[in-house]
């Protein structure tokens, strides 16, 4: 008898609960970028996390957010993030990359910068200046 002949057949959905990344124990690793891409397991995040320069931080549910909007204005881009019970506004240099991420929810947080931060930057690399939430009285 080989090994394979006593195989269980797993459905695709325990497949993918038994490859789960916490399931095999891998490290986590925390980016340095303000808008780091998501690890594979972040595709089961239901939530996106707001960072300030202060230290302060707010996160929403992706399933709340009906709407992104993108405009790129002259000197500052702003991203503008609609939630359920709030609105929230990135505003900063070269966004365009975050806001294709938050299309996808492919993003787990976004890092407002620091004056060091954006004196450090290349003229292409993205920088959030200023992150606002506006909460909806409900």
């Amino acid at each position: 008898m080989k090994d394979s002949d006593t195989d269980i057949k797993k459905s695709p959905a325990l497949q993918k609960i038994l490859n789960h990344p916490a399931l095999r124990r891998e490290p986590e690793e925390e980016g340095d970028k303000a808008y780091d891409e998501a690890r594979i397991r972040s595709r089961d995040s239901y939530m996106v996390e707001f960072r300030f320069a202060s230290g302060r931080k707010a996160a929403f549910s992706w399933a709340g957010m009906p709407e992104i909007d993108f405009d790129p204005e002259e000197e500052f881009e702003t991203i503008t993030l609609r939630f359920a019970y709030a609105k929230v506004i990135v505003t900063g240099q070269a966004l365009s990359e975050l806001y294709e991420k938050l299309l996808d929810q492919r993003t787990r947080f976004i890092q407002e910068g620091t004056a060091s931060d954006q004196d450090s930057r290349t003229q292409d690399t993205p920088f959030v200046e200023r992150i606002e939430i506006e909460r909806k009285e409900g």
